[in-house]
């Protein structure tokens, strides 16, 4: 059975953990907040970008450069910067080597830290690499796009895969890859809209816009599961280094009161005799 001394030694070990947990508890509770405050207010924007895109499809796919088929595939995996967010990079990066095995000679970009030194350590060879911040800019989406683009126009890669966790709710995310710029439904402009001063030139700019929220979205949506990922595991954390500190101290005070307990039998065997 543990001493009283180790009990507390170990006991001071878990409240430690403790005050960590709830301290990155706290602060993805904030990190959420302010994304939710960046989603709500580019959502209505970026849901604009998402209409124009399904309307004009195949014009706008028209302005990015001609696809050299016979070039590699690209892969884009987006992960978070941390870790301590339970499986959501392991689940991701499990399903992005899946993935990426099925390519041959493919052309692999890294996004975030966790990608990075995942595929540094695997010895997975990647082209590009990009750090985002923990709340992404748009200025970043355009940054990965403008890599993209000019990948295709120098006939370098034959298709764009995006591989990131899918933000459903604060208790589900979920691994996909996205193939981008791909023209499923071969259709033309549904809108009859006239386009000053002709089509061409606002499909040419507004092209550019449209792609960069797509991008943009899917930032923040591996922004929110990776905090949101993060707030569940340092709940949990939390939850189960209290439950232990009580069982602790439990035990602590039943040692204190059997040490007292004896002490009183042995004075009291002492003065009866």
């Amino acid at each position: 059975m543990a001493t009283v001394q180790k009990l507390k030694k170990k006991l001071r070990g878990i409240e430690s953990t403790q005050k960590i947990s709830k301290a990155m508890k706290t602060i993805s509770s904030i990190k959420i907040s302010q994304l939710n405050n960046v989603y709500n207010k580019y959502n209505e924007y970026g849901a604009e970008c998402e209409r124009l895109y399904e309307e004009y499809k195949s014009d706008l796919l028209s302005a990015l450069p001609q696809i050299n088929e016979n070039a590699p595939a690209c892969y884009v995996v987006i992960t978070s910067n941390k870790g301590l967010c339970g499986g959501f990079n392991l689940d991701l990066l499990k399903f992005a080597d899946e993935e990426i095995e099925k390519s041959e000679n493919p052309f692999v970009i890294a996004c975030g830290k966790q990608a990075i030194a995942h595929f540094t350590q695997k010895n997975i060879r990647f082209e590009k690499e990009f750090v985002f911040k923990d709340i992404p800019e748009y200025t970043e989406a355009v940054e990965l796009l403008n890599c993209v683009s000019e990948l295709l126009r120098e006939e370098k890669i034959s298709s764009v895969n995006v591989i990131y966790q899918k933000y459903t709710n604060m208790m589900k995310q979920t691994p996909c890859v996205q193939e981008m710029f791909i023209d499923d439904e071969d259709k033309k402009a549904k809108s009859k809209a006239l386009l000053m001063p002709d089509k061409q030139t606002v499909i040419e700019n507004i092209a550019p816009v449209v792609f960069q929220s797509i991008f943009y979205k899917l930032l923040l949506e591996v922004a929110l599961g990776a905090n949101a990922a993060t707030l569940m595991t340092m709940r949990s954390a939390y939850d189960t280094a209290t439950e232990y500190c009580m069982q602790l101290e439990s035990e602590i005070n039943r040692q204190r009161q059997s040490a007292v307990t004896a002490d009183v039998i042995e004075t009291a065997s002492e003065y009866t005799e």
